[in-house]
């Protein structure tokens, strides 16, 4: 772990000379690099990172300890060095006019002076840390060749032999330290040690914590990092992959390689954990990626043994004693989940170094409690504070101005928060990679000044109700994951970004929704979004609601300026108020799968849907047509089969709605014609004057279920046993009526 620990500052010295060689005396800089490149050769010759964790003596164990506490300090310095660069550049650019130039440039002058002496001392005190430990050691025993290669051989094959069992982890871990330090001892007391320690190796042959040994140092540096981290959980808890990822990168255990994403990064080092069974018990979603998982017992014991000393987590529903009678002061990251009973532990004040503190609790984390964390743990670089869903008992009222403290965040996730805005004191948090806020539904406003934190990868918001995006948000284009944009009526025009806002958020991708379109009255500004750049984002939702009456522009013209790219895969579209059809770009949607259109008042005609190659899901709800015709299938000269992969159908509240015209039938078709033959749920609601499902449709083998809710004239025609179609529907294994079973498989 120190070596990827050691790297890491490394690579920031290395990123960030350009910026600091500005500020910092140049040969303070060389001889910092230097000694930091020394030691990292050393680690990399003394294979230190393989036995760090094992049974070694004091001294190196406190020599390793003193290197990850340099390595640390020096990356927050560094970024609070470069974070105070970005700040003043941000308000320069911000204050900056042409009556008052001089002065704010004479401001800037003296901050720089004093943050190039109070960097300057703390580079020093690092660099005489740092030739302390080079010294140390050099007085240390040299372990640069623990084992030659036959005694590796036999280690690996001895140790294959391992199965499943149990002796306890100390024991296997100090087992292996012993071997890995066979090749001192052989020289004092003779070759026939290895043979006799090979032989204590059996005693081991039941247990399971041997390969995760091995595998565990085979691991590249950064993917050790982000396996132990996973020690900060408490046993059998549900990791979310996605909320993970973001972990790791706040804590910089992912760089970037290339133009390769930070997040691909992180997806890889997961399923390269997840396919040598560290993680396990996999929840997924409707696409077969995986969304949770757990680690196993033995799994989860090991990675605490090799992080005892740097992470904790408590799970309490009383007393904090199991807390206070911990020494804190190393720790790095911690999670704390309280139950009703248990009191704030304030005593994790105390743990001034911590990186990682993640809270889940059932109170109210109170305003005094959230100023001493943001007063004492000024080293965080992810906050997590949520609880269950149950208002006004651990809800957040108020977020206290001591945050802007917290220099090197850059992950913060709120829950339960009752406020109606964001206080602009978030936006000094300018290396904020992802905030979420989650379950707030007294959220009307994002901080107006949110056009800041330039780092910003991910803005997640569930649950709450926005007015509108504020004017600066177009700077934000780093964001990769937004929930929603809102475009706002005139009620916010002086203080709102338009639509137009979004044409340089082109990392946008996943699920994106925008909403108040009703509100666009000028169709280039829809036009100069420019979605069709946006190639990640794979679930779109174009929402057309209006924040008050008058006049609007033409919904047809607008939703024709909004094309998404081909690389779409769901679509929803809310409030369209076209009066013949839907967007033409829909056909051009080859890898859609599913399409929901709902509440489309006036539309009149389908667009021939069945043309869709991949189209599994189709949610219809609120037209107001009388008919739908054969336009809806597409068939023609150019296709025979419509919605070749359809699975599931469902159309509701089409109160009008008389007639599903179908002029397809057996004896007017050539044999090869298809339609729906995937078919396998079929669900009509609310559709009150509809006479008859068409018969073809009926006659697809694929139809599983079968769902009539408030369809009086379908209730009676489909009715068993009496309804005069009955017979055609008999063959669907599972038929309800109002919510009532007509007909079970057993299956």
């Amino acid at each position: 772990m120190v070596e990827a620990i050691v790297s890491i500052a490394l690579e920031l010295l290395n990123s960030s000379m350009a910026v600091v060689g500005g500020i910092i005396d140049r040969q303070e800089l060389k001889k910092l690099k230097e000694n930091f490149e020394a030691i990292h050769s050393m680690l990399l010759d003394t294979e230190e990172e393989q036995t760090e964790t094992m049974k070694q003596p004091r001294g190196r164990v406190l020599w390793v300890q003193k290197l990850k506490e340099a390595s640390y300090d020096l990356e927050d310095v560094l970024d609070e060095l470069i974070t105070s660069r970005l700040k003043l550049k941000i308000e320069c650019a911000e204050k900056i006019d042409k009556k008052k130039n001089k002065v704010r440039c004479l401001c800037f002058g003296f901050k720089q002076v004093f943050l190039r002496c109070r960097t300057e001392f703390k580079i020093k005190a690092i660099n005489k840390r740092l030739g302390d430990i080079i010294a140390i050691k050099k007085h240390m025993f040299n372990f640069t060749s623990l084992l030659d290669e036959s005694e590796k051989r036999k280690l690996l094959y001895e140790s294959s032999k391992v199965q499943q069992g149990g002796v306890g982890i100390k024991t296997i871990l100090h087992k292996f330290g012993n071997l890995l330090c066979l090749r001192r001892a052989r020289k004092e007391r003779g070759s026939s040690i290895l043979d006799i320690e090979m032989g204590k190796l059996n005693e081991l042959e039941n247990d399971p914590l041997a390969p995760l040994l091995l595998s565990y140092n085979d691991f590249p540096p950064m993917i050790k990092l982000c396996f132990l981290y996973c020690a900060v959980f408490p046993k059998g808890y549900n990791i979310e992959k996605d909320e993970l990822i973001k972990l790791w990168m706040a804590q910089g255990y992912i760089r970037p390689i290339g133009n390769k994403e930070m997040e691909v990064i992180g997806q890889e080092y997961f399923d390269y954990l997840a396919t040598r069974s560290f993680f396990q018990k996999f929840d997924k979603d409707d696409e077969d990626n995986v969304t949770r998982c757990k680690m196993s017992d033995a799994v989860h014991d090991f990675a605490q043994f090799l992080t005892k000393h740097e992470y904790f987590s408590i799970e309490a529903d009383g007393s904090e004693e199991s807390l206070t009678k911990t020494s804190l002061e190393k720790f790095r990251h911690s999670m704390l989940v309280l139950g009703r009973r248990a009191s704030f532990p304030v005593s994790i004040f105390k743990a001034k170094k911590l990186r990682s503190l993640l809270i889940h609790s059932e109170f109210e984390v109170s305003f005094h409690v959230l100023q001493g964390l943001f007063d004492h743990l000024t080293c965080l670089r992810a906050l997590k504070i949520t609880g269950k869903v149950s208002w006004g008992q651990n809800s957040i009222y108020a977020i206290p101005k001591e945050i802007e403290k917290l220099v090197h965040l850059r992950y913060l996730k709120l829950s339960l928060l009752m406020r109606e805005e964001l206080p602009d004191i978030v936006c000094e948090l300018f290396n904020l990679q992802t905030l979420e806020v989650e379950h707030c539904p007294r959220l009307k406003r994002l901080p107006q000044g949110i056009g800041k934190l330039v780092n910003l990868r991910h803005l997640i918001y569930y649950y709450s109700n926005l007015d509108y995006m504020p004017k600066g948000f177009e700077r934000l284009t780093c964001l990769r994951t937004l929930t929603e944009f809102v475009v706002s009526g005139g009620k916010y025009s002086g203080k709102a970004c338009n639509i137009e806002g979004l044409r340089h958020l082109n990392h946008l991708g996943g699920v994106f929704r925008i909403t108040g379109l009703g509100n666009v009255t000028d169709v280039d500004e829809a036009e100069n979004a420019e979605l069709e750049k946006k190639r990640n984002v794979v679930d779109l939702g174009l929402w057309f609601d209006k924040d008050e009456e008058g006049e609007e522009a033409d919904h047809e013209e607008i939703i024709e300026a909004l094309k998404p790219h081909s690389n779409l895969v769901a679509l929803d579209i809310l409030g369209f108020k076209g009066k013949i059809t839907f967007p033409k770009w829909i056909m051009s949607l080859n890898n859609l799968k599913s399409l929901h259109l709902r509440s489309c008042e006036k539309c009149e005609i389908l667009s021939p849907l069945g043309k869709l190659p991949s189209l599994e899901t189709l949610y219809i709800a609120g037209m107001s047509g009388k008919r739908v015709g054969d336009e809806f299938f597409g068939i023609g000269s150019d296709c025979n089969i419509a919605f070749p992969k359809l699975k599931f159908l469902r159309v509701v509240d089409m109160f009008e709605w008389e007639e599903w015209g179908f002029g397809i039938t057996r004896s007017n078709v050539k044999e090869d014609v298809m339609v729906m033959p995937c078919l396998n749920y079929l669900d009509i609601q609310f559709c009150f004057k509809l006479t008859a499902l068409p018969g073809y449709l009926l006659e697809i083998t694929a139809l599983e279920k079968l769902e009539i809710l408030c369809c009086p004239i379908l209730e009676q025609r489909y009715r068993k046993g009496t309804g005069e179609d009955w017979a055609k529907v008999a063959h669907v294994p599972t038929i309800t009526i109002n919510r009532q079973y007509v007909q079970v498989s057993l299956d």
